[in-house]
């Protein structure tokens, strides 16, 4: 089972227009969003970290650990967008051990990418 398949059959979703800023560095975050189509650029100070397409997660870092938000995602082509908010994405973590171990891939990868960008290591 993909993440994808978590929320393939899904009714809320949000459709976000190409260039549109999904959240920004430094804003509070209150939700998570699971990508159903289209892609996510996600940047840090201009400088591209990411780009997420579908079955794809943005916005997990700030809500796990309750802080700021740490980058700016952008729609890079209109997206399709599950929203979770904190009380869902707990019981999803709780619920489903793919999803928890889903997020923590993605979280790695990200930190990965963070690394090469600031350190230039890979």
């Amino acid at each position: 089972m993909t993440t994808i398949d978590l929320f393939k059959n899904e009714k809320n979703f949000i459709t976000i227009p190409e260039g549109e800023v999904i959240f920004q560095k430094g804003g509070i975050a209150d939700h998570i969003y699971v990508v159903l189509e289209g892609e996510v650029e996600i940047s840090i100070d201009g400088k591209l970290l990411d780009i997420t397409g579908a079955g794809g997660i943005v916005g997990e870092m700030a809500l796990i650990s309750a802080s700021p938000r740490s980058a700016t995602a952008i729609a890079k082509t209109e997206c399709k967008l599950v929203p979770i908010d904190e009380k869902r994405f707990t019981f999803l973590v709780q619920q489903t051990p793919y999803f928890s171990l889903s997020v923590m891939k993605i979280m790695v990868e990200r930190i990965r990418k963070l690394d090469a960008l600031v350190l230039g290591i890979e």
